[in-house]
């Protein structure tokens, strides 16, 4: 869904500026300045974001600078961001890796700016407690829902390989997110690797958790979600690109320390109750610009194979392997643009 948030109001303005022109002259430098207003379309999934913060706040002229157009497209899914992206839709948005490389192999021109947040406990693998799974080892014949072309559709290849499962050993089912609570009840799947706030329906309802993607980090990948820009957007608009990484670090800073007027802002806003609030925050670990430029993660300008490009690499074969992209790229440093990240140390 996308929301045209101000385009009545501008078009108003613009109607304003014609009726009460009276010379051509008028008339031509309205339709100029029409012509000329910066815009942008920032992708949000519709929960506790920095995006739907700096909507709930009316803040986006503080974010882009008065005068540009800002409309919000909620997506579902990180393949909706790279579809939307593909087709000029959408100019940033948050999301995990894996959607990221099925897009890059796939020929879409964007390119991942920014660390959204370190991945740690905001995605595991919940099980049954009827389907008596104590292990991974366990997992082996059992069914596993899960969105696939995800970041935990690589967290959990990732994980069921540590205990010497392949992708055969395991049922996988590709569901949606929304749809693996329902499923879920009706024990219609075993286990699920699934991101916040669904994990806490499915613990609600009968289920343990038996392993976390930050997990994954003693196998030497690091685990994210981040922010992937369209390459036509970041050329035209570099500024606009920037102010947003800039002002994400602020929020990000305020997300952690000021929790209470996030669960004030956010409850009223997307009308949700303080706990999905604070479960939200309580599992956002950002990184700050300054570690981002280290090899651990995307390394300064010009870094070739750091911790993210190997990760991003080793989800590549995956996907190969599993059938989700035919070939892999050639090489995965093209779709790491860390330039910006360096403008704000």
């Amino acid at each position: 869904m996308k929301l045209n948030l101000s385009r009545r109001d501008f078009s108003l303005t613009a109607s304003q500026m014609i009726i009460g022109s009276v010379t051509g002259g008028a008339l031509m430098n309205a339709g100029s300045a029409f012509a000329q207003q910066k815009a942008v379309n920032l992708g949000t999934f519709g929960g506790i974001d920095a995006q739907n913060y700096i909507r709930a706040k009316n803040a986006m002229d503080k974010t882009f600078g008065a005068g540009t157009k800002v409309d919000f497209v909620t997506v579902r899914a990180g393949s909706e961001v790279i579809a939307a992206m593909a087709g000029n839709s959408l100019d940033m948005c948050n999301l995990g890796s894996s959607p990221m490389v099925v897009g890059y192999a796939n020929g879409v021109q964007a390119s991942l700016v920014y660390i959204y947040k370190n991945i740690i406990d905001s995605e595991a693998l919940v099980v049954q407690n009827s389907a008596k799974i104590k292990t991974l080892a366990d997992l082996k014949g059992k069914r596993v829902g899960l969105p696939f072309n995800t970041s935990v559709h690589f967290a959990a290849l990732a994980a069921f390989k540590t205990a010497g499962l392949g992708v055969n050993d395991v049922q996988l089912i590709n569901m949606r997110a929304d749809t693996i609570p329902s499923a879920w009840t009706r024990r219609e799947i075993d286990a699920s690797y699934i991101w916040v706030p669904v994990i806490s329906k499915l613990v609600e309802d009968g289920g343990t958790i038996i392993f976390k993607t930050g997990d994954l980090n003693a196998t030497g990948l690091v685990m994210f979600d981040a922010f992937l820009v369209r390459d036509e957007f970041k050329k035209k608009h570099p500024e606009l690109v920037l102010a947003f990484l800039k002002d994400f670090e602020k929020i990000a800073v305020t997300f952690k320390q000021n929790p209470k007027d996030v669960v004030e802002t956010m409850t009223k806003f997307l009308g949700v109750d303080e706990a999905a609030v604070m479960r939200s925050l309580n599992t956002f670990y950002p990184v700050t610009a300054r570690e981002q430029l280290t090899d651990k993660w995307l390394g300064k300008p010009g870094t070739k194979n750091s911790s993210v490009v190997k990760t991003l690499q080793v989800q590549a074969e995956f996907l190969k392997e599993t059938g989700q992209i035919n070939a892999l790229p050639k090489d995965m440093n093209g779709l790491v643009d860390s330039s910006f990240v360096a403008q704000m140390v």
